[in-house]
C-alpha cells in the first residue's frame, strides 16, 4: 500500500512538472506575442499621428519600455509554477492520507467481521434458511472489498482531475472527464429528488396496506382459534385460507396503485418485458394455476380436515398438510404422499373420519362357509369374534349380512362400528384373527380360499390344536354288494 501511494505521488509530481513546464512555455510565448502585437499596434498608431522625424524616437522608447516587462515575466511564471506545485503536493498529501485512512477502516472492518464470524446468524424467513452464516460472512467481506476498491478509485480519480486541472495543457481533458463523471451523478441526484413525492405516496400506500393486512391477519387467526365467529360466511376450518386469499387480493390491489409511481414502468421496454413474462407464466404454469384453482375449490368444499383418515384414489392415510396446490397424506406405512389438488378433485375421495366420532364408522369383512354349517351358528360365531375385538363399539351391536349364495359356500359379512378411524388397519387385523380363532374353536371350516378335496381319507382343515386328542383321519369307505347267486 505504501509503495502504491509513493508511486501515485511520484507520478502526480512528474505530470505536474511536465505539464507545468509546458504551460509556462505556452504562457511565455503567449505573453511575448501579446507584447509584440501591442507594440506593433502602438507603433502604427503613433506613426500615423507623429511626424516622420519622431518615429525613431518613439520606437526607441517602446523598445526601452519592453525590457522591464521581459525581465518581470519569468518571475511571474515561476510564482505560478510554485503555486501549482504546492497545490499538487497538498492534493497528493491529502489523497495519501485518505487512502491510508480508508485502508485502516477496511482492515478494522475485516477484523470486526472476523471476530463476529461465529456470532453472525443465518438469514431465515419463516424458519427457512435462505442464506447460511458462512455465505453471509463471505458476502459481507466481498461487499467491504468492493466498497474499498470503489472509494479508492474515486479518490484517485478526484486527485488526478484536481492535479491536471491546474495546467492549461490538460485542463480541457480534466474538465471533460469531470463532466463525464459528474453529469450522471447529478442526473441521478436530481432524479432521486424529483422522485421524492412519488416515494412519499408509495410509503403512505405501504403503511395503509400493512395496517390492513395486520388487521385481517388478526381477525382470521382469531376466527381460526374460535375466539370469534365469522359464520355463516366463513367457517372456522376455512378461516385461515380465506384470510390468505384476502391478503393476496389486498397486496395485488396495492401493487396496482404503486406500479404507476415506479420510474420506468410506463416505458416501451417495461411493457415488452411484462408481456413476455406474462406469456411465460401463462404457458409455463398451466398446471400450477389449475392446481391452485382446484385447491381453492377443495378448500371451500371441505371434504376433509387435518388429521383425518382419507382415501384419495389409491392412497389411504391421515391428512397432515393442506395447501392450495397439494394435499400431503401420511400413510399407515409412515410414507408421505403428496397429492396434487387437480388429482384430489378429480379422483374418488373417501373420508373415514368425518362421521366416525358422532355416528361411528362401519367396518366390514367377509367369510365363506359351506352349506353344511347352519347359518345361525355362523352368525353367532362372527358376532362373538367381533365382541372380542378392541375399539369395536358395543352399541350399535355388530350384525351379519349374508351377501351371496355361491355354488360351494355361503358368503357372510360381519359389520362392526368404531369411532377410531385412524386404527382401521389394527381393527381389521384383530378382527380377522378373532374370526379364525372362533371358527377353529367351533371346528367350523372356512371355505375361502377355494379348495377341493375328497373328504373321506383326508384330514380336516381345522388346525391341530383345535382337534380332539383322539382325532384320526377317516378312511375310505368302500361298500360291497353281494353278487346274486347263479341259478
Amino acid at each position: 500500500m505504501r509503495r502504491t501511494l509513493i508511486w501515485i505521488g511520484v507520478v502526480g509530481l512528474f505530470f505536474a512538472a511536465m505539464f507545468g513546464g509546458r504551460s509556462s512555455q505556452a504562457e511565455t510565448r503567449s505573453t511575448s506575442a501579446e507584447q509584440r502585437v501591442g507594440t506593433l499596434a502602438a507603433g502604427r498608431t503613433r506613426a500615423v499621428v507623429a511626424p516622420v522625424s519622431a518615429r525613431t524616437t518613439v520606437a526607441s522608447k517602446d523598445i526601452a519600455s519592453l525590457k522591464p516587462a521581459a525581465t518581470l515575466l519569468p518571475s511571474r511564471n515561476l510564482t505560478t509554477l510554485i503555486r501549482r506545485f504546492v497545490i499538487t503536493l497538498f492534493v497528493v498529501a491529502i489523497a495519501m492520507l485518505l487512502l491510508v485512512g480508508i485502508r485502516r477502516v477496511k482492515q478494522h472492518l475485516i477484523e470486526v467481521l472476523d471476530k463476529k464470524r461465529h456470532e453472525i446468524p443465518s438469514f431465515r424467513f419463516r424458519g427457512l434458511e435462505l442464506v447460511s452464516a458462512q455465505t453471509l460472512f463471505r458476502n459481507l467481506g466481498r461487499i467491504a472489498s468492493g466498497a474499498y476498491v470503489m472509494i479508492v478509485a474515486m479518490v484517485v480519480l478526484g486527485t488526478s482531475l484536481i492535479i491536471f486541472s491546474q495546467f492549461p495543457a490538460t485542463q480541457g481533458y480534466a474538465r471533460q472527464v469531470g463532466y463525464w463523471v459528474w453529469n450522471p451523478i447529478v442526473a441521478i441526484v436530481y432524479g432521486m429528488l424529483g422522485y421524492l413525492p412519488n416515494l412519499f405516496y408509495i410509503l403512505v400506500i405501504l403503511v395503509v396496506v400493512r395496517f390492513i393486512l395486520r388487521m385481517i391477519t388478526y381477525i382470521f387467526r382469531a376466527a381460526e382459534r374460535g375466539l370469534i365467529s365469522l359464520e355463516p360466511w366463513v367457517q372456522q376450518d376455512v378461516a385461515r385460507p380465506t384470510g390468505l386469499i384476502i391478503r393476496v387480493v389486498i397486496v395485488v390491489v396495492g401493487l396496482f396503485f404503486i406500479a404507476p409511481l415506479i420510474p420506468g414502468t410506463g416505458s416501451t421496454a417495461a411493457k415488452g418485458i411484462s408481456i413476455i413474462l406474462g406469456l411465460m407464466i401463462s404457458f409455463g404454469s398451466t398446471s400450477t394455476v389449475g392446481n391452485f384453482v382446484a385447491g381453492i375449490v377443495l378448500m371451500y368444499m371441505r371434504p376433509f380436515q387435518i388429521t383425518e383418515r382419507v382415501k384419495i384414489g389409491d392412497t389411504v392415510g391421515d391428512v397432515i398438510e393442506r395447501t392450495f396446490l397439494y394435499t400431503k397424506v401420511l400413510t399407515i406405512k409412515n410414507e408421505e404422499v403428496i397429492v396434487p389438488s387437480l388429482i384430489a378433485l378429480g379422483s374418488p375421495l373417501i373420508n373415514y373420519s368425518s362421521r366416525a366420532r358422532t355416528q361411528g364408522l362401519v367396518l366390514h369383512t367377509s367369510v365363506t362357509i359351506g352349506y353344511d354349517v347352519p347359518w345361525r351358528q355362523v352368525h353367532e360365531l362372527l358376532q362373538s369374534a367381533a365382541a372380542r375385538t378392541s375399539h369395536v363399539a358395543k352399541e350399535p351391536e355388530p350384525y351379519v349380512l349374508q351377501t351371496a349364495l355361491d355354488d360351494s359356500y355361503v358368503k357372510y359379512q360381519i359389520n362392526v362400528h368404531t369411532d377410531q378411524a385412524s386404527k382401521m388397519a389394527l381393527i381389521y387385523s384383530e378382527l380377522h384373527q378373532n374370526i379364525q380363532d372362533v371358527f377353529n374353536e367351533a371346528r367350523v371350516e372356512i371355505c375361502s380360499p377355494h379348495f377341493r378335496q375328497v373328504r373321506d381319507g383326508n384330514s380336516t382343515t381345522v388346525p391341530v390344536e383345535y382337534r380332539p386328542k383322539d382325532y384320526k383321519p377317516p378312511r375310505f369307505r368302500v361298500e360291497t354288494v353281494a353278487a346274486a347267486s347263479e341259478e
